[in-house]
């Protein structure tokens, strides 16, 4: 297959890559977790929630570097051999007995960086790859669809099916996927760098900050990252919670098939999302769709605090599921719209620092919140959710503030 061709058909060949990398990441999204509560609580929840979110804050500015100073598909390949062996480490570690907690968190923070590796040099190869800017929306949309059918649906089910059998089964299965995913990556066609100067690891970080001046001197891009790190922190004490409410005796009690079925609810709103984002960005300015967003999300998070029936619950991860990929997905678009090609990869990276760092921020926070709080938490998540969507339409009533300007 030529490269030549692949650019007629772009969508087709990130639906490659991402169909792979997202089965084995929605069954380690299961699995870690689990086998975390198995060993030390609510506590090991935490700790692995904060080791998969830590790499976006301390990896991000060089591998944003490296998206932008060599071939995309080269550092996917690199990505997807180092993700391969941390996962055949953890099937070693598992097939001898039960691995210590600590090396579960270690290990999950060596698979998280590999994953915020895959992701910064996924998002900046789109645009390499969809020459007419009107397609961006409906490339991004596509790619979610196969990365949730396969990340929340099938990745989630089947590692927790494994995971009634055994752990030493679930791990080497996840080997196996993360060996897939590295033929898949492997077989994809090359593409070119974007710079031609060599790279250096002094000039590493301080040319990695280079995504960090093109957001703060872009209003757009700075008001998306100031309101995302927020949303971020809020969701992830509110996602660190909810899995130990789901998998706690005192909570819903779920084993770890029950507990993917969870996943799965989320997984099928973001799949009914996906179908509606197109025409809600084409009918209402960009700071009308956020604030729609984050109605859902404040839903989304406060059912748990009212009640713990299973119904409910299920229909308001559906709901979470949509409207969180809607916000992801006009995110990603509108950065993709202002930004140079060459500096994508970089400002992706600082992005997604910023973002990012709030999902840890929101883990450890949620560590410290559930030995000195109930399950009451979700409401006070609903609440700021809720204030940052109002604030949105009250503040931002210039829409051009919010709205992304074609490159």
């Amino acid at each position: 297959m030529s490269f030549s061709a692949e650019r007629e058909s772009p969508i087709g060949l990130l639906r490659r890559i991402s169909t792979a990398s997202s089965l084995e990441d929605g069954a380690f999204t299961l699995v870690l977790p689990v086998l975390a509560q198995q060993s030390t609580g609510d506590l090991g929840v935490a700790a692995v929630f904060v080791a998969v979110t830590a790499p976006w804050a301390l990896v991000s500015l060089p591998v944003g570097y490296l998206a932008d100073h060599m071939s995309r598909t080269r550092l996917l390949r690199i990505t997807a051999f180092a993700r391969t062996g941390l996962a055949a480490v953890l099937a070693v570690l598992c097939a001898f007995g039960n691995p210590m907690p600590e090396l579960i968190a270690v290990l999950a923070f060596g698979l998280s960086s590999c994953g915020v590796a895959s992701e910064i040099a996924r998002q900046a190869l789109v645009p390499q790859l969809v020459a007419d800017s009107s397609r961006l929306v409906s490339a991004n949309t596509e790619i979610a669809k196969v990365s949730q059918l396969y990340g929340g649906f099938v990745g989630p089910l089947v590692g927790g099916w494994l995971l009634l059998w055994s752990q030493s089964l679930a791990t080497a299965s996840l080997a196996v996927f993360a060996a897939i995913t590295l033929l898949v990556t492997l077989g994809l066609p090359g593409t070119p760098a974007l710079r031609d100067e060599p790279m250096r690891m002094r000039t590493m970080m301080t040319a990695g900050l280079g995504g960090f001046h093109q957001i703060y001197h872009h209003r757009m891009l700075l008001t998306l990252a100031s309101l995302s790190f927020t949303v971020s922190t809020v969701w992830y004490v509110w996602e660190t919670s909810f899995t130990a409410f789901a998998l706690s005796d005192s909570g819903l009690g779920a084993s770890s098939l029950t507990y993917s079925f969870l996943l799965l609810a989320g997984a099928a709103g973001a799949l009914v999302g996906s179908q509606v984002v197109q025409p809600i960005t084409r009918r209402f300015p960009l700071r009308t769709t956020l604030a729609m967003s984050l109605a859902g999300w404040a839903v989304w998070f406060l059912v748990p605090a009212l009640t713990s029936h299973w119904l409910p619950i299920v229909c308001c991860l559906v709901l979470g599921g949509g409207v969180g990929l809607m916000w992801n997905t006009i995110s990603i678009t509108a950065r993709q719209l202002v930004t140079s090609g060459h500096l994508l990869g970089r400002t992706t990276a600082a992005y997604r620092m910023v973002t990012r760092t709030g999902r840890a921020l929101g883990a450890a926070l949620a560590g410290l919140l559930m030995s000195h709080t109930s399950w009451h938490i979700f409401g006070s998540c609903a609440i700021v959710i809720g204030v940052v969507a109002v604030g949105i339409i009250t503040f931002y009533r210039d829409r051009l503030m919010l709205e992304p300007e074609a490159r």
